[in-house]
Protein backbone atom coordinates (compact mmCIF):
# COMPACT_ATOMS: atom_id res chain seq x y z
CA UNK A 1 0.00 0.00 0.00
CA UNK A 2 1.19 3.50 -0.85
CA UNK A 3 -0.43 6.90 -0.99
CA UNK A 4 -0.04 10.54 0.00
CA UNK A 5 1.02 11.54 3.51
CA UNK A 6 0.78 15.17 4.61
CA UNK A 7 2.96 16.48 7.40
CA UNK A 8 1.06 19.33 9.06
CA UNK A 9 3.24 22.39 9.64
CA UNK A 10 2.25 26.03 10.18
CA UNK A 11 2.32 29.38 8.43
CA UNK A 12 5.15 30.61 10.64
CA UNK A 13 7.32 27.54 9.82
CA UNK A 14 5.86 25.99 6.65
CA UNK A 15 8.73 23.64 5.82
CA UNK A 16 9.34 20.41 7.75
CA UNK A 17 11.88 20.65 10.54
CA UNK A 18 15.26 18.97 10.19
CA UNK A 19 13.91 16.14 12.33
CA UNK A 20 10.74 15.71 10.28
CA UNK A 21 12.71 15.79 7.03
CA UNK A 22 14.18 12.49 8.22
CA UNK A 23 10.67 11.06 8.63
CA UNK A 24 9.73 12.26 5.15
CA UNK A 25 12.84 10.61 3.69
CA UNK A 26 12.05 7.32 5.46
CA UNK A 27 8.49 7.33 4.15
CA UNK A 28 9.58 8.16 0.59
CA UNK A 29 12.10 5.31 0.74
CA UNK A 30 9.10 3.07 1.43
CA UNK A 31 7.27 4.32 -1.65
CA UNK A 32 5.03 6.99 -0.14
CA UNK A 33 4.46 10.48 -1.49
CA UNK A 34 5.10 13.02 1.28
CA UNK A 35 4.31 16.71 1.34
CA UNK A 36 4.00 19.47 3.94
CA UNK A 37 1.07 21.84 4.42
CA UNK A 38 0.38 24.52 7.01
CA UNK A 39 -2.60 23.88 9.27
CA UNK A 40 -3.52 27.56 8.96
CA UNK A 41 -3.27 27.56 5.17
CA UNK A 42 -5.52 26.01 2.53
CA UNK A 43 -7.37 22.91 3.77
CA UNK A 44 -7.32 21.11 0.40
CA UNK A 45 -4.01 19.22 0.94
CA UNK A 46 -5.47 17.57 4.06
CA UNK A 47 -8.84 16.67 2.55
CA UNK A 48 -7.74 13.84 0.30
CA UNK A 49 -4.61 12.62 2.07
CA UNK A 50 -4.07 8.97 2.91
CA UNK A 51 -2.78 10.19 6.26
CA UNK A 52 -2.21 13.47 8.06
CA UNK A 53 0.61 13.55 10.61
CA UNK A 54 0.49 16.57 12.91
CA UNK A 55 4.05 17.75 13.28
CA UNK A 56 5.34 21.34 13.45
CA UNK A 57 2.06 23.20 14.05
CA UNK A 58 4.05 25.37 16.44
CA UNK A 59 2.03 28.59 16.16
CA UNK A 60 -1.28 27.01 17.25
CA UNK A 61 -1.19 28.65 20.67
CA UNK A 62 -1.71 32.05 19.03
CA UNK A 63 -5.10 30.94 17.67
CA UNK A 64 -6.30 27.97 19.74
CA UNK A 65 -9.95 28.25 18.65
CA UNK A 66 -8.95 28.20 14.98
CA UNK A 67 -6.67 25.23 15.68
CA UNK A 68 -9.50 23.30 17.31
CA UNK A 69 -11.72 24.12 14.34
CA UNK A 70 -9.04 22.77 11.97
CA UNK A 71 -8.72 19.59 14.05
CA UNK A 72 -12.49 19.11 13.82
CA UNK A 73 -12.31 19.07 10.01
CA UNK A 74 -9.75 16.24 9.87
CA UNK A 75 -10.66 12.61 9.36
CA UNK A 76 -10.01 11.05 12.77
CA UNK A 77 -9.29 7.65 11.22
CA UNK A 78 -6.48 9.06 9.07
CA UNK A 79 -4.99 11.66 11.43
CA UNK A 80 -2.06 11.04 13.78
CA UNK A 81 -2.24 11.72 16.54
CA UNK A 82 -6.03 11.67 16.63
CA UNK A 83 -7.77 15.04 16.89
CA UNK A 84 -9.47 14.01 20.13
CA UNK A 85 -6.16 13.15 21.79
CA UNK A 86 -4.55 16.35 20.52
CA UNK A 87 -7.43 18.42 21.91
CA UNK A 88 -6.92 16.73 25.29
CA UNK A 89 -3.23 17.62 25.15
CA UNK A 90 -3.66 21.31 24.30
CA UNK A 91 -4.20 22.34 27.92
CA UNK A 92 -1.23 21.95 30.22
CA UNK A 93 -3.75 21.01 32.90
CA UNK A 94 -3.44 17.47 31.53
CA UNK A 95 -0.60 17.03 34.04
CA UNK A 96 -3.10 17.41 36.88
CA UNK A 97 -5.27 14.70 35.34
CA UNK A 98 -2.29 12.39 34.96
CA UNK A 99 -1.20 13.18 38.50
CA UNK A 100 -4.63 12.15 39.73
CA UNK A 101 -4.18 8.88 37.84
CA UNK A 102 -0.89 8.14 39.55
CA UNK A 103 1.86 10.00 37.69
CA UNK A 104 4.48 11.73 39.84
CA UNK A 105 4.19 15.46 39.06
CA UNK A 106 5.46 18.70 40.63
CA UNK A 107 3.19 20.35 43.17
CA UNK A 108 0.79 22.14 40.82
CA UNK A 109 -2.34 24.30 40.93
CA UNK A 110 -4.53 25.73 38.18
CA UNK A 111 -5.64 29.29 38.98
CA UNK A 112 -6.93 32.48 37.38
CA UNK A 113 -4.32 34.67 35.70
CA UNK A 114 -4.50 37.27 38.47
CA UNK A 115 -1.75 38.42 40.87
CA UNK A 116 -3.76 37.55 43.99
CA UNK A 117 -4.42 34.04 42.61
CA UNK A 118 -0.69 33.51 41.99
CA UNK A 119 0.09 34.68 45.53
CA UNK A 120 -2.52 32.34 46.97
CA UNK A 121 -1.18 29.45 44.88
CA UNK A 122 2.38 29.93 46.15
CA UNK A 123 1.01 29.98 49.70
CA UNK A 124 -1.03 26.82 49.18
CA UNK A 125 1.90 25.05 47.50
CA UNK A 126 4.15 26.02 50.39
CA UNK A 127 6.88 27.53 48.20
CA UNK A 128 8.48 30.95 47.98
CA UNK A 129 9.26 30.58 44.29
CA UNK A 130 7.48 28.76 41.50
CA UNK A 131 6.80 28.73 37.79
CA UNK A 132 3.75 30.16 36.06
CA UNK A 133 2.63 28.65 32.73
CA UNK A 134 -0.29 29.58 30.46
CA UNK A 135 -2.76 26.71 30.12
CA UNK A 136 -2.29 26.78 26.35
CA UNK A 137 1.21 27.55 25.21
CA UNK A 138 4.20 26.34 23.25
CA UNK A 139 7.93 26.99 22.97
CA UNK A 140 8.09 28.40 26.48
CA UNK A 141 5.94 31.42 25.61
CA UNK A 142 4.51 32.89 28.81
CA UNK A 143 6.50 30.60 31.11
CA UNK A 144 8.05 32.68 33.91
CA UNK A 145 9.42 32.36 37.41
CA UNK A 146 7.23 33.87 40.12
CA UNK A 147 8.35 34.78 43.64
CA UNK A 148 6.25 35.78 46.62
CA UNK A 149 5.76 39.55 46.58
CA UNK A 150 6.61 39.76 42.87
CA UNK A 151 3.39 38.23 41.49
CA UNK A 152 2.19 41.32 39.52
CA UNK A 153 5.53 41.72 37.71
CA UNK A 154 5.76 37.99 37.00
CA UNK A 155 2.26 38.00 35.55
CA UNK A 156 3.07 41.01 33.36
CA UNK A 157 6.06 39.11 31.95
CA UNK A 158 3.99 35.96 31.49
CA UNK A 159 1.24 37.80 29.60
CA UNK A 160 3.46 40.03 27.46
CA UNK A 161 2.96 37.75 24.42
CA UNK A 162 -0.15 35.81 25.40
CA UNK A 163 -3.34 36.57 27.31
CA UNK A 164 -4.39 33.44 29.22
CA UNK A 165 -7.46 33.49 31.42
CA UNK A 166 -6.00 30.73 33.57
CA UNK A 167 -2.50 29.47 34.34
CA UNK A 168 -0.66 26.68 36.08
CA UNK A 169 1.49 27.49 39.07
CA UNK A 170 4.09 24.84 39.86
CA UNK A 171 6.93 24.40 42.26
CA UNK A 172 10.34 24.98 40.69
CA UNK A 173 11.59 21.41 40.34
CA UNK A 174 15.08 20.90 41.74
CA UNK A 175 17.61 19.87 39.12
CA UNK A 176 15.79 21.45 36.17
CA UNK A 177 18.92 23.53 35.51
CA UNK A 178 20.75 20.28 34.66
CA UNK A 179 18.24 19.47 31.97
CA UNK A 180 14.94 17.80 31.17
CA UNK A 181 14.64 14.24 29.87
CA UNK A 182 12.32 13.52 26.96
CA UNK A 183 11.40 9.94 26.16
CA UNK A 184 10.12 9.32 22.62
CA UNK A 185 7.68 6.47 22.01
CA UNK A 186 6.19 5.13 18.77
CA UNK A 187 3.01 3.08 19.05
CA UNK A 188 3.70 2.54 22.74
CA UNK A 189 7.27 1.27 22.28
CA UNK A 190 10.26 3.26 23.54
CA UNK A 191 12.41 4.54 20.68
CA UNK A 192 14.98 6.93 22.14
CA UNK A 193 15.55 9.70 24.63
CA UNK A 194 16.65 13.30 24.41
CA UNK A 195 18.25 15.64 26.92
CA UNK A 196 17.03 19.22 26.80
CA UNK A 197 19.46 21.47 28.68
CA UNK A 198 18.76 25.15 29.43
CA UNK A 199 21.31 27.88 28.81
CA UNK A 200 23.37 28.99 31.82
CA UNK A 201 21.22 30.99 34.21
CA UNK A 202 18.01 29.88 32.47
CA UNK A 203 15.42 27.30 33.53
CA UNK A 204 13.46 27.08 30.27
CA UNK A 205 14.82 24.37 27.99
CA UNK A 206 13.25 25.70 24.77
CA UNK A 207 15.58 26.56 21.88
CA UNK A 208 14.37 30.17 21.72
CA UNK A 209 15.83 30.63 25.21
CA UNK A 210 19.14 29.07 24.22
CA UNK A 211 18.37 25.49 25.23
CA UNK A 212 20.26 22.62 23.61
CA UNK A 213 19.07 19.18 22.51
CA UNK A 214 21.06 15.95 22.36
CA UNK A 215 20.48 12.22 22.43
CA UNK A 216 20.94 10.44 25.74
CA UNK A 217 20.52 7.04 27.35
CA UNK A 218 18.42 7.17 30.53
CA UNK A 219 18.51 4.37 33.06
CA UNK A 220 16.14 1.46 32.28
CA UNK A 221 14.06 2.19 35.39
CA UNK A 222 13.53 5.78 34.19
CA UNK A 223 12.35 4.48 30.81
CA UNK A 224 9.95 2.18 32.65
CA UNK A 225 8.55 5.16 34.59
CA UNK A 226 8.10 7.11 31.34
CA UNK A 227 6.25 4.13 29.85
CA UNK A 228 4.04 3.99 32.95
CA UNK A 229 3.08 7.64 32.36
CA UNK A 230 2.27 6.89 28.72
CA UNK A 231 -0.06 4.11 29.87
CA UNK A 232 -2.11 6.75 31.73
CA UNK A 233 -2.83 8.78 28.58
CA UNK A 234 -6.50 8.47 27.45
CA UNK A 235 -5.67 6.57 24.25
CA UNK A 236 -2.44 5.12 22.88
CA UNK A 237 -0.80 7.69 20.58
CA UNK A 238 1.17 6.85 17.45
CA UNK A 239 3.94 9.12 18.73
CA UNK A 240 4.53 10.72 22.09
CA UNK A 241 7.21 12.56 24.01
CA UNK A 242 7.22 12.18 27.78
CA UNK A 243 9.08 15.11 29.38
CA UNK A 244 10.33 15.20 32.93
CA UNK A 245 13.14 15.50 35.44
CA UNK A 246 14.80 12.83 37.53
CA UNK A 247 14.64 13.82 41.20
CA UNK A 248 16.24 11.50 43.77
CA UNK A 249 16.32 8.75 41.17
CA UNK A 250 12.61 8.98 40.31
CA UNK A 251 11.02 10.43 37.17
CA UNK A 252 8.89 13.54 37.75
CA UNK A 253 6.56 14.34 34.84
CA UNK A 254 6.58 17.89 33.45
CA UNK A 255 4.27 17.27 30.51
CA UNK A 256 3.17 14.79 27.86
CA UNK A 257 3.49 15.94 24.24
CA UNK A 258 1.24 14.25 21.67
CA UNK A 259 0.43 17.34 19.60
CA UNK A 260 3.54 18.75 17.91
CA UNK A 261 6.64 17.61 19.81
CA UNK A 262 10.11 17.86 18.39
CA UNK A 263 11.31 14.25 18.24
CA UNK A 264 15.02 14.60 17.47
CA UNK A 265 14.82 12.10 14.61
CA UNK A 266 17.97 13.59 13.12
CA UNK A 267 19.93 12.87 16.31
CA UNK A 268 19.27 9.13 16.64
CA UNK A 269 20.03 6.64 13.84
CA UNK A 270 17.01 4.48 13.03
CA UNK A 271 14.49 6.68 14.86
CA UNK A 272 12.89 7.99 11.66
CA UNK A 273 12.60 4.43 10.35
CA UNK A 274 10.85 3.34 13.53
CA UNK A 275 8.38 6.23 13.21
CA UNK A 276 7.75 5.47 9.52
CA UNK A 277 7.18 1.77 10.17
CA UNK A 278 4.78 2.49 13.03
CA UNK A 279 2.78 4.88 10.85
CA UNK A 280 2.63 2.50 7.91
CA UNK A 281 1.56 -0.27 10.25
CA UNK A 282 -1.51 1.79 11.14
CA UNK A 283 -2.29 2.40 7.48
CA UNK A 284 -1.86 -1.18 6.30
Amino acid sequence: MTGRIVLATCAAWPEPSTSDACLAAALRARGWHVEAAAWNGAFQPFAGATAVVIRSTWDYHGAPDAYRAWLARLDAARTFNTPALVRWNLSKAHVLELGARGARIPRTLEVAAEPFALADALERLGVREGVVKPLIGASGVGVERVRRGDEPAALRRATARTTPARVLVQELVPGIERGELAGVFFDGAFSHALLRVPAPGEFRVNSQYGGSLSACAPAPEVVDEMAAVLALVPTLPLYARIDGVVVDGRFVLMEVEVNEPGLGLDLVPGAADRFADALIGHLA
